[in-house]
């Protein structure tokens, strides 16, 4: 077994967010897999031998759960994995828990990855417990921009929009009621953002369920979703920029390109670099 430490989606000195890659885990339990995740305490991607054709097979773990996708892992593991095999730029077909995804590297550092057509959920209207467990008022809704609601394009999330980066920044979510309105919406966290972001087309916190953390600095799976809602609600199709994790002390930035047509797959990405062994 070897580890190559990395950290994705930094946005300057300190910012990103942490993942280690695991190689050589293939005769792994899944129990083993999972207590490696919470001794590192951060999101680990496994690469393991292709069962399907691909490139290159992926899990993902938590300290508490296995997820079925991870997209900063999914960079980070794409950049390792094509450093070591000497892969050209191009496209690398990846085999994970959701299916086979196509993604696209650089060759160097940068990877853009494939993800789901948009599944938008019901509108949320009783919006109190959802401001409870932020610690939020309701003055810091931004309705307008459209409404408190789940997306997936490969997690579900939960998107609560925003008047500023100031009331981003102000929130003080309630880890146990962050988990119990999830669970009771069935999604795997809560994104809150705001479309007044310094330097970002959008600013975002991410609050996920049952992790063994409190917050992440940098979701992929999230930003995509949260371009799949700004091309719906606001049509702003297109390359997009959104920031994460500067309320933490590291800030990251994602890129995604979504599209107005709901049957169009988005793409999320950026960097990865190397950190240690």
């Amino acid at each position: 077994m070897s580890v190559q430490h990395t950290v994705v989606f930094a946005d300057g000195p300190g910012g990103g967010n942490p993942c280690p890659v695991v190689f050589g885990a293939e005769d792994w339990p899944e129990e083993r897999m999972q207590a490696l995740a919470a001794t590192y305490g951060q999101e680990t991607g496994f690469v393991l031998p292709p069962a399907a054709g691909g490139a290159l097979r992926l899990r993902y773990f938590v300290p508490r759960h296995e997820m079925e996708m991870c997209v900063h892992a999914t960079v980070a593991s794409v950049v390792v994995a094509g450093r070591r095999n000497g892969w050209p730029a191009g496209p690398v077909n990846v085999e994970t828990p959701l299916g086979p995804l196509e993604v696209q590297w650089d060759g160097v550092d940068h990877v853009m990855v494939q993800q789901f057509p948009p599944v938008f959920g019901e509108a949320v209207e009783d919006l109190e417990p959802v401001l409870a467990a932020l610690g939020a008022g309701d003055n810091d809704l931004d309705l307008e921009v459209g409404p408190v609601v789940s997306v997936s394009t490969a997690r579900p999330k939960l998107f609560v929009p925003l008047r500023s980066e100031e009331a981003l920044d102000r929130l003080q979510p309630d880890s146990a009621a962050v988990d119990a309105l999830s669970e009771g919406l069935a999604v795997t966290g809560v994104y809150a953002f705001t479309v007044r972001a310094k330097g970002a087309d959008a600013a975002a916190r991410q609050f996920p369920r049952g992790a063994g953390y409190p917050e992440d600095p940098a979701t992929g799976v999230a930003a995509c979703a949260l371009g799949a809602y700004l091309a719906h609600y606001r049509g702003t199709a297109g390359t997009l920029t959104i920031a994460q994790g500067r309320a933490m002390g590291r800030p990251s930035l994602i890129k995604v390109q979504a599209q107005a047509n709901p049957s169009a797959r988005p793409q999320v990405g950026g960097h990865a670099y190397l950190t240690g062994v």
